[in-house]
């Protein structure tokens, strides 16, 4: 625990003491510096709603996730650039996040098919069974896990059925996750070149089977970049290639819905009287809530980008290969943005959503992450009448990144 005497401000931005509760820590930066350099790592932390908005919405590749957008301490520590750095490979192709325009957006694209809108709406029937069958092996047991056992396991069976992978691989990938993105000790953040790595073995085989079949666009999610070509070669890419533009979408797709849904419940049962104005109405009202549920509990702490030339923002002359971070959480909580942020409120009025990031970056699978907790919590709500969460037993992540509750126990009372 941080002393009294200690100004939050000179505290090391990526410490376990900061993450273990960093909202006193945002509070700082926003209210008295909210550009704040920190020399240690040559970057520009910029906590403010409005800061991270403008600065997400730049384009022209002026910002990009060239050093990934999940760079750790370390990494940051130990590479402080002279000039931009050189851009993503595009032979081999670099994973989707790192890559700039136009290479970014046709990454995208290639297979973005089952993740818009019409498309996930047909999956409700799927999503909405697989909840229903979560529930009907949980609830006789009266306790269960929320994060892992209720929603991880649903939002991994979706990612299961998206790939193409058999659905009772589901709760060892989700464990795989969960273990893989606590903090590093060493490092400080999360070790992302050797998550990569061990994350592949499970989005390869699918890969390799959809190319001996044909990739006819049966499986839109791989097929799509299957039949992609560079535009200047004409080349195709490669299983490994292939697999390193999918790895957001399995990581993406675990995480964050299975956070919110586990926090959204638990402020739920924090406040009754939210949550019998939400019973009042489920079908009109879930869809609300879950808005707040996301602004208040998104896992997401923060997004990197380096700069590819000089620029100016805020009166800053940022350097090209400086960084800059945006504090996504301390932009959702902030006082300028959102009456009484720190507060759960159902049905608070949120005219810009920032927490699935903005612009070039956002997040592929929002749609897809919507329903799945808009199904998650309504139909909890429909099968539970009351229950209580055990605090006690509860655990959270202080990952610098994916920071959130990871075991939420919950007990069913009636």
């Amino acid at each position: 625990m941080i002393s009294d005497d200690v100004d939050l401000l000179d505290t090391d931005p990526f410490s376990l003491e900061l993450m273990t509760d960093p909202g006193p820590f945002y509070r700082a930066l926003r209210d008295r510096d909210p550009h704040r350099y920190y020399p240690e790592y040559d970057t520009y932390f910029f906590s403010r709603f409005e800061d991270v908005w403008q600065i997400l919405r730049i384009s022209g590749n002026v910002f990009l996730a060239t050093e990934t957008n999940l760079p750790t301490p370390q990494y940051l520590r130990s590479r402080h650039n002279t000039e931009a750095p050189a851009l993503a490979s595009t032979d081999p192709m670099a994973p989707g996040p790192s890559l700039h325009s136009p290479y970014y957006e046709q990454m995208r694209q290639a297979h973005i098919a089952p993740l818009r809108p019409r498309a996930v709406k047909r999956l409700t029937d799927f999503i909405e069974t697989t909840v229903e069958s979560r529930l009907d092996a949980l609830l006789p047991l009266g306790s269960f896990d929320l994060v892992r056992d209720y929603a991880g396991v649903t939002a991994a069976s979706t990612i299961c059925h998206l790939f193409g992978i058999a659905v009772e691989k589901a709760e060892e990938i989700v464990d795989f996750v969960y273990m893989m993105t606590r903090l590093d000790p060493e490092q400080g953040g999360v070790d992302l070149a050797s998550f990569f790595v061990k994350l592949k073995r499970y989005i390869l085989p699918p890969i390799e089977a959809r190319r001996a079949a044909g990739a006819d666009g049966a499986n839109a999610l791989i097929d799509g970049l299957i039949q992609y070509r560079t535009p200047e070669e004409g080349r195709a890419l490669s299983d490994g290639e292939i697999a390193d533009q999918l790895v957001c979408v399995m990581i993406g797709g675990l995480e964050s819905v299975a956070k919110v849904t586990g926090q959204g419940l638990m402020e739920l049962a924090r406040h009754p009287a939210q949550l019998a104005e939400v019973r009042a109405d489920l079908e009109a009202n879930v869809p609300v809530a879950v808005n707040e549920m996301v602004r208040f509990g998104a896992p997401a702490q923060y997004t990197f980008r380096t700069a590819h030339e000089d620029t100016h923002y805020a009166g800053l002359a940022i350097r090209a290969g400086q960084r800059v971070a945006c504090l996504l959480h301390s932009a959702s909580r902030d006082e300028r943005e959102f009456d009484d942020p720190d507060a759960f409120i159902w049905n608070r009025d949120i005219p810009r959503v920032i927490s699935f990031g903005l612009g070039q970056h956002h997040c592929i699978g929002k749609h897809l992450a919507l329903l799945e907790v808009k199904t998650l919590v309504q139909r909890f709500l429909e099968r539970v009448a009351d229950y209580d969460i055990d605090m006690s037993a509860a655990e959270r992540n202080p990952s610098c990144f994916q920071r959130g509750w990871t075991r939420l126990p919950v007990r069913i009372l009636a």
